[in-house]
């Protein structure tokens, strides 16, 4: 009886948990972007990733992706600069980090950027190493 009036209380307060919590959603803030790969250089920790691409609000945006490996080669961190050159002669810049994981030949990176407008982004990079092929999703976040 007393392991049933206590199954009882932690269902209540578990269901009380739930109905209380809140659920991250992130809203896209531009389409899905193709980057054009302009460059890569390998060290023996890791790489540099270089691209380029229009992005939306950020206009012809310049990209690199610093990669450092974890020790057994399957992920690591990545830290993440750009720069956005728009029609109206203005720029923006934005910095931010994260980590990345290996999927056969490609990086799926996931960084957290703050732009020079104030605006956060959660940003969702895509490599494949062996078709060249790059694609940039950009989340609110702020």
């Amino acid at each position: 009886m007393r392991q049933f009036i206590l199954a009882i209380i932690v269902t209540c307060f578990a269901s009380s948990a739930f109905a209380n919590s809140k659920i991250i959603t992130f809203q896209e803030r531009q389409p899905s972007t193709p980057m054009k790969l302009t460059s890569v250089s390998l060290s023996p920790g890791g790489g540099t990733i270089n691209a380029e691409g229009t992005m939306g609000e950020y206009g012809r945006v310049y990209l690199t992706y610093t990669l450092t490996a974890d020790a057994n080669g399957k992920g690591g961190v990545v830290h993440g600069e750009g720069r956005g050159a728009t029609k109206d002669g203005s720029f923006q810049s934005g910095t931010g980090s994260g980590s990345y994981y290996r999927d056969g030949t490609k990086f799926i990176m996931h960084v957290i950027f703050r732009i020079s407008d104030g605006t956060q982004n959660l940003d969702k990079i895509v490599f494949d190493s062996f078709s060249r092929e790059m694609t940039h999703d950009v989340y609110i976040a702020k």
